[in-house]
């Protein structure tokens, strides 16, 4: 049997949750941690403006991680080795309180599960801005932390973000993936089904929909429910 790959996005897709509305509770969040060493309003526009400058480096010899410490750094004027241990502290105790204002559901590890019973590859392609350790732990608050998952996209392990066709690419080119033999499911219609250009076959979840307007048709669209049906008809195997 040829092999067939799911490449699932997270917030938004899997996580239940409005993307800027969780964005808005982590900034809140993170940004006192700072505080004795960045004005408030400084680290706030520094972090989005490096976010901004990492999501759009296209140098593949430049990680994300490094593109966004190399950003960051030089806006708030304090050197990463004693920033990132405080990123760390954070990621380890004050992240996983975030999952308050997470919906509980059992609805994305029935739908992943559903996909591995029927001979999928699943790969979590979340926007590799955030590290491992917040990645993990938000797959934790649906509850698919444990299923096998061939890779999981992340701050760690990528040179490009959404929505770069070389974010897909880089995906493909690790894994030796043939593009055409892909499903990208995720909420985001610029993000996500850019995938389309590069060959894969594309799914829209409608449950938390963002589309900023333009972008690639999905090959398919519907709930996060009906994703397990609808690849089949997209891949059939």
């Amino acid at each position: 049997m040829v092999e067939r790959y799911a490449l699932f996005d997270l917030d938004g897709t899997l996580l239940p949750v409005d993307l800027e509305f969780f964005l808005k509770r982590y900034v809140e969040a993170v940004t006192p941690e700072f505080s004795h060493l960045i004005p408030e309003k400084v680290f706030v526009k520094s972090l989005w403006e490096a976010t901004y400058d990492m999501v759009n480096n296209l140098d593949p010899r430049v990680g994300n991680h490094e593109a966004f410490a190399r950003a960051f750094e030089s806006r708030v004027g304090v050197k990463w080795e004693v920033l990132w241990p405080i990123f760390q502290r954070f990621y380890e105790i004050g992240f996983p309180r975030l999952r308050k204002f997470v919906p509980d559901t059992s609805v994305a590890r029935q739908v992943v599960g559903a996909c591995l019973d029927a001979g999928w590859t699943v790969i979590l392609a979340t926007n590799p801005v955030f590290p491992e350790v917040a990645v993990r732990e938000r797959m934790k608050w649906c509850r698919v932390d444990d299923l096998p998952w061939r890779f999981i996209t992340t701050l760690d392990n990528m040179h490009f973000c959404k929505p770069h066709l070389e974010y897909y690419r880089e995906i493909c080119e690790t894994l030796r993936l043939n593009p055409e033999r892909c499903v990208m499911i995720g909420n985001d219609v610029q993000e996500d089904m850019v995938a389309k250009k590069l060959g894969m076959k594309t799914f829209l979840v409608e449950d938390f929909l963002i589309d900023r307007g333009g972008g690639e048709a999905p090959h398919l669209r519907g709930t996060l429910r009906d994703v397990p049906s609808g690849i089949e008809t997209l891949l059939p195997g």
